[in-house]
């Protein structure tokens, strides 16, 4: 070969390797990391997804999740509209992956083109409803933010693994459930929004430390005989406001200035609709629908709570919130048995006790009576006014799917269109994240999520 030859063939070379990086470069998906986790980056086979990702997925495209996923410190990953996300877990010990977020993940779904998370459809079942088939929304201490907007996450809650950086934290210990999502940063950011968490083992939400703004969501079927849909702890500020909580073991919304870091925990919960919940929990004295204790202050007004163990609960001397700093009342309880209405206001919180050195006033702008099924709310497609039955609701034996044609709206008429208080503004106007703005919802006069269609 002469020299002419060699020239030609290194710049048909050359070219060759500039369309190569060209068509890199065009990647949508980022690769992922090799199985034996060496740092060496793998092609990218979104039916075979795990190690370390960022970049960009979708849209309308469906990912494959075989191993633990790894979004590292200082990078993202976002996911477009329409994505649907196959986590392939089982529940057992090393076959349930993770989503761990060591950096930021922003989910940017569509009222139209919604994110799915959940777990293969032959898994998806009733008896599978409370079977933590996967790890969870795991952040650490790096997080910065986590965006969910018009994203389902379903069937999470496998039990702690050794390696897992939950349980290296120390936040539970092998063998214990994971949540749906941990959040740990409070410096961070979590936004959910027009969201949906499903049939979690545990809690769906654990926050210790965040700027958070939930809004226009729904809870369906969490926790098995315990566990809360939100249960925040010191660090957590920010606003939850018209979502629906739907069969909860314990509590829609707690708040208890323990444990983690930053500043005392500040929740504005108000507009909440709140069905059938508290009565899974197996201990004794706990289970109902909105809760603060140790410490924690915030403000909580115009939330409809049907059929629930509990209504609202600042928890006793010892343990009991910042008082001072509380601001409540204007709440709807509606019940269809004596023993709910006798936990409207519970004995084993402050408001109502009947010892005046310790016991709190019941808020004359509550509304509630002694009568079994009066204040009917008349939700646009959903039965009340029959019996509840309660050892169904205690024994999980009434757990099933929503059918889809549950409407929580407000008919016209509902004693609940009316009464709310309007009187104060939510704890941020408004949450930047990653270049988007999102307004918090005002408060309304009507009580609950939903008003009249």
């Amino acid at each position: 070969m002469n020299i002419a030859e060699i020239i030609k063939v290194l710049k048909l070379g050359a070219i060759a390797i500039l369309f190569i990086g060209l068509a890199a470069c065009s990647r949508t998906e980022s690769p992922v990391m090799d199985d034996d986790d060496d740092d060496t980056p793998g092609e990218f086979d979104p039916n075979n997804v795990r190690g370390q990702v960022s970049g960009v997925w979708g849209p309308n495209e469906t990912y494959f999740v075989t191993g633990d996923v790894i979004i590292p410190e200082g990078e993202s990953l976002e996911i477009r509209e329409g994505v649907t996300v196959i986590i392939d877990g089982d529940g057992g010990q090393g076959t349930s992956p993770e989503i761990n977020i060591r950096g930021s993940l922003y989910c940017y779904g569509t009222e139209n083109g919604r994110i799915i998370i959940t777990v293969p459809e032959e898994r998806r079942t009733v008896g599978n409803i409370f079977a933590g088939l996967w790890g969870g929304l795991i952040c650490t201490r790096s997080t910065q933010d986590l965006v969910l907007e018009y994203t389902d996450v379903e069937f999470t809650g496998a039990l702690g693994e050794a390696g897992n950086s939950i349980v290296a934290e120390g936040e539970i210990d092998e063998g214990e459930p994971r949540y749906s999502i941990y959040f740990v940063n409070p410096d961070g950011n979590f936004i959910m929004w027009h969201s949906r968490i499903a049939y979690s083992k545990d809690d769906a939400i654990r926050m210790n430390g965040a700027k958070t703004l939930i809004a226009h969501s729904t809870f369906e079927f969490v926790g098995e005989n315990g566990g809360e849909a939100f249960n925040a702890k010191r660090g957590t500020v920010g606003d939850m406001c018209y979502n629906l909580f739907y069969s909860v073991a314990t509590n829609g919304l707690k708040a208890a200035n323990t444990r983690a870091e930053g500043p005392q925990i500040d929740n504005y919960y108000y507009n909440n609709t709140m069905v059938n919940c508290g009565w899974r929990r197996a201990q004794s004295g706990r289970g109902g629908s909105l809760n603060y204790e140790a410490g924690a202050r915030g403000t909580c007004y115009n939330n409809l709570v049907v059929n629930c163990r509990y209504g609202l609960r600042l928890v006793p001397p010892d343990r009991e919130p910042d008082l001072e700093n509380m601001a409540y009342g204007h709440q709807f309880y509606y019940g269809d048995h004596a023993e709910i209405i006798e936990g409207f206001h519970p004995n084993n919180g402050l408001i109502g006790l009947p010892n005046p050195d310790v016991g709190l006033e019941i808020p004359e702008s509550d509304i509630w009576s002694p009568v079994v099924g009066e204040n009917n709310p008349m939700f646009a497609n959903y039965t009340l006014g029959g019996e509840y039955n309660i050892t169904a609701a205690r024994d999980g034996s009434d757990v099933n799917f929503l059918t889809g044609s549950e409407d929580f709206h407000l008919q016209s008429g509902s004693p609940a269109l009316s009464g709310g208080f309007t009187g104060f503004e939510p704890r941020f106007a408004s949450y930047e994240v990653n270049g988007k703005t999102y307004t918090t919802p005002l408060p309304s006069g009507f009580f609950g999520a939903f008003n009249n269609r």
